[in-house]
């Protein structure tokens, strides 16, 4: 657990192991000014095609407290989580998102699933919060490297 000043640093952890991975996806778990845990998607890596950011930080996370439940937890990301990852969100009770891409960005650079996590979140019993667009330039800096 790192302590951390601002929602930007959060996300810059987020950005930061996305580039040191050399990915566009990367994901970080914080609870008010603490960041818990960040990671990277690890697809290629792991080949694994469940192995995207948001799976490998709740899984980290989730190993780093021996609990499922991450109630309270605010999810950055560097891009809007697909319906798998927004469904591993819901699951784990992730109470916040927090996204710098939205799907119609991705898209441009690679292939996506058109399913939008408020979609997903509407159609669940959850309650989670969802603010897209932050830090979207540097977000997308990182698909125009990377993808």
């Amino acid at each position: 657990m790192v302590s951390i000043k601002s929602n930007k640093e959060i996300m810059q952890a987020a950005i930061h192991v996305a580039e040191k991975n050399e990915t566009p996806f990367g994901a970080a778990l914080a609870m008010g000014n603490e960041l818990f845990a960040a990671a990277a998607n690890q697809t290629s890596q792991k080949s694994d095609p469940t192995a995207h950011a948001e799976i490998e930080v709740i899984r980290k996370l989730s190993d780093q407290l021996q609990k499922k439940d991450l109630s309270g937890f605010t999810l950055y990301t560097t891009c809007e989580p697909c319906p798998m990852c927004m469904s591993a969100i819901i699951w784990s009770g992730i109470s916040t998102v927090v996204f710098g891409c939205d799907i119609p960005i991705i898209s441009t650079y690679m292939k996506q699933i058109h399913i939008r996590a408020e979609e997903i979140a509407q159609k669940s019993s959850a309650d989670v919060e969802i603010h897209s667009g932050f830090m979207i330039a540097e977000c997308e800096d990182l698909l125009r490297k990377y993808s």
